[in-house]
């Protein structure tokens, strides 16, 4: 009986700490191509932003906020609460919108379309790290919108194809679950992420 109590407790501290701190996912969508392929296995970090506790779809306490070109999961009101990821673009009062085909983030052009990357505007007019991007012809002008407070504008990598929140708008900050830190799957694509 002892045996029984005490393989009970470790299976639920396993359970706990597999929903509240790390989760390994699977990429089900295009919607992130190139940087992260259909299929793709990816490990999260489940406490980067805050503290989620199991069956709750909501941080309880958030000790982080992301910053402006960070990939994030999250639970997606419009799917029944699934897991999505997309990356950042919109902080809290951020004027997002889409002109001409190119994306402006507080009135700065974002794209640089000759080399298909996407650099970000950090503070103080610098850009970001550059991430690969693909754009599509379907994509049109939107916008503009201010990201109201305490939440989030996410959108995809492969913009022509990706359900983001030019469809469904914001997403509260409190719904990240987590960051993705390393790929694990396929073999040859292992790598931390930066």
């Amino acid at each position: 009986m002892q045996w029984a109590a005490l393989l009970t407790i470790i299976i639920a501290i396993i359970l706990f700490l597999r929903i509240s701190i790390i989760n390994v996912a699977s990429i089900a969508s295009g919607s992130m191509l190139p940087n992260y392929d259909v299929h793709d296995r990816i490990i999260s970090n489940q406490l980067r932003w805050g503290l989620n506790l199991p069956l709750i779809q909501q941080q309880v306490i958030q000790w982080h906020a992301p910053q402006r070109g960070d990939v994030v999961l999250f639970h997606n009101p419009h799917d029944h609460g699934k897991i999505w990821m997309k990356r950042v673009i919109g902080l809290p009062g951020d004027h997002i919108e889409f002109r001409k085909r190119q994306l402006y983030v507080n009135h700065q052009r974002c794209t640089l379309p000759k080399h298909h990357k996407e650099h970000l505007p950090q503070k103080n007019n610098t850009f970001s790290t550059p991430y690969k991007l693909w754009t599509s012809y379907l994509e049109r002008d939107w916008g503009p919108i201010t990201v109201p407070e305490g939440a989030l504008f996410l959108l995809g990598d492969n913009r022509g194809n990706s359900l983001d929140s030019r469809v469904w708008g914001t997403i509260p900050i409190t719904y990240l679950t987590g960051q993705p830190f390393a790929r694990i799957w396929p073999i040859s694509d292992i790598a931390w992420m930066p």
